[in-house]
């Protein structure tokens, strides 16, 4: 028997009091949603009833597991210099399960993806779809038009893109039959490319030159065609390499300063050439054969010369020649007035356009979802008229924004910032939407099966049963989504890691190993 303060206490009281005071002491080191964050390896857990549980480094159940990895990351000499953010907590709650640096703002790359794509879905609708109008501001004389064909871009992504079974032929020639068939021979005026649904600009504040350079570089437009690219096949013979590349864009110039090199590990090709200018020079490194791409200078003004050159294939005679509504207004010319209807197409509806953009993680396709909130939200579809809605949108569901900075959709700024605990506050306002989740989750990559995730987790309990968008570029490293517990509870999770020691391949095993113990969860 034990006396305290002149009472006589049991043994199980004596039990009861000195688990309280540990809880009590745990208190100082533990993790909360909204606090600063201390340094995880005192303790590390708060449980979905927000009790706090210190967890021995000795246990080896599930949450054990987590924990004792998560502690091993965190006091890694790798950190140095660098940081890393991971946030889980149940969809259905407002505890963490493990928080560690939630409030740290981070790069998160392409998981930017998942602010955009939620978003939209939720603000356009997953059934809306970009519209193509193809448009005559004139009246007919017999079977001559007196005016001008105006193709008019709402910024359909899909157009003309393989990845949707379509191509430029089929676009250019549906509509120039759309034209014959209106009983139009002769044209008494112009083609014109109108894009000024979307701003000018074709690259997004914030992107670095080497990206704008690259495959995934592709800025959006008002009026995209091809996915704004243009495709570049490349053969090293002889010792020099050979260049062929389609489709031809009248006026530009393509310089080829490749090198034939056969020792090179992994040829490579870039093209240098801004918006809106037509020389162009491909660099880089070819063995054998390679299959490159560039960004078209001007889609919409390729548009129209397509259309153009179709049209007088067919015998139809173009008076003017291909412009654009950008140069138009430059030039301070008017056109003659009211717009009538020849012909439209549609894309696929927004809820497949996610798909696409989260399973591949596309980036011409998150801008140009970002520049269709923006249009449908304020009236232009930019860039900041879209990041402005998207910053409404989450401040009205509640979600604490302090710290976020957003200057593109797809995450290929470095500009970008967010936390961890921010990711996971807008995923669980997803999940609680009904018209919304079931296209936003079906999008997301599933581990060990689809997507930029396929090959992670395969054969462990995350393989189908955790979804993720990934977020890779230099020094980053980033993943949120959703995994079930094996009760069947939905969990909400992201992970961020900046400028770490490790390198790629390492920080993603990390990130891949808490994939599968939060899968373990019981």
């Amino acid at each position: 028997m034990k006396h305290i303060l002149n009472k006589t206490l049991t043994i199980k009281q004596v039990s009861a009091i000195f688990v309280v005071v540990l809880a009590l002491v745990a208190t100082g080191f533990l993790f909360t949603t909204g606090g600063e964050t201390l340094p995880l390896k005192d303790v590390k857990i708060i449980n979905a009833d927000s009790n706090a549980v210190i967890v021995d480094e000795a246990d080896t159940s599930a949450m054990g597991r987590l924990l004792s990895y998560v502690d091993s990351i965190n006091n890694a000499p790798e950190l140095r210099g660098g940081m890393w953010s991971f946030y889980l907590a149940p969809v259905n709650g407002d505890s963490a399960i493990v928080a560690v640096n939630q409030n740290t703002g981070l790069t998160p790359a392409s998981v930017m993806k998942v602010v955009t794509t939620g978003t939209a879905l939720a603000l356009l609708g997953p059934g809306y779809r970009f519209t193509t109008l193809l448009q005559h501001d004139g009246s007919k004389n017999g079977n001559v038009l007196e005016g001008n064909i105006i193709i008019r871009g709402n910024g359909d992504p899909t157009l003309g893109s393989e990845s949707y079974g379509s191509s430029i032929e089929k676009v250019v020639s549906s509509w120039a039959n759309a034209i014959q068939n209106a009983g139009i021979d002769s044209v008494a005026g112009c083609v014109i490319g109108d894009a000024e649904a979307f701003e000018r600009d074709l690259t997004p504040g914030g992107w670095a030159w080497e990206d704008v350079q690259s495959d995934y570089g592709a800025g959006p437009c008002g009026l995209s065609i091809h996915e704004n690219q243009f495709d570049i096949t490349l053969n090293a013979s002889g010792g020099h390499v050979n260049m062929r590349y389609s489709p031809q864009i009248p006026g530009m110039k393509l310089y080829n300063q490749c090198v034939a090199n056969p020792s090179v590990g992994k040829s490579y090709a870039y093209v240098t050439g801004g918006p809106y200018t037509f020389e162009r020079c491909v660099q880089g490194e070819v063995s054998g054969s390679l299959e490159a791409k560039g960004s078209i200078p001007d889609p919409a003004l390729l548009c129209a010369q397509l259309l153009r050159k179709n049209l007088q294939e067919l015998g139809i005679g173009i008076r003017d020649s291909a412009t654009t509504m950008r140069h138009v207004k430059l030039n301070g010319f008017k056109l003659n007035g009211e717009r009538k209807l020849i012909a439209s197409t549609s894309s696929a509806s927004l809820s497949d356009l996610v798909h696409h953009t989260n399973q591949y993680s596309q980036n011409f396709y998150a801008e140009t979802i970002l520049r269709a909130i923006g249009h449908r939200e304020k009236g232009y579809g930019s860039t900041f008229g879209g990041v402005s809605a998207v910053y409404s949108f989450w401040k009205n569901h509640g979600v604490d924004l302090q710290g976020m900075f957003m200057v593109d959709g797809s995450g290929l700024s470095r500009h970008n910032s967010l936390t961890t605990f921010q990711l996971v506050s807008m995923l669980k306002v997803l999940a609680k939407d009904s018209a919304v989740f079931p296209s936003f989750y079906r999008s997301l990559p599933v581990a060990g099966e689809s997507g930029t995730i396929r090959k992670l987790a395969g054969g462990t309990a995350a393989q189908g049963n955790l979804r993720a968008k990934s977020g890779t570029m230099s020094r980053v490293r980033a993943y949120a989504g959703y995994v079930d517990t094996k009760s069947g509870q939905r969990l909400a999770f992201a992970m961020v890691g900046n400028n770490t020691q490790w390198d790629a391949t390492q920080i993603r095993d990390k990130f891949e190993r808490l994939f599968i113990l939060m899968a373990e969860l019981p």
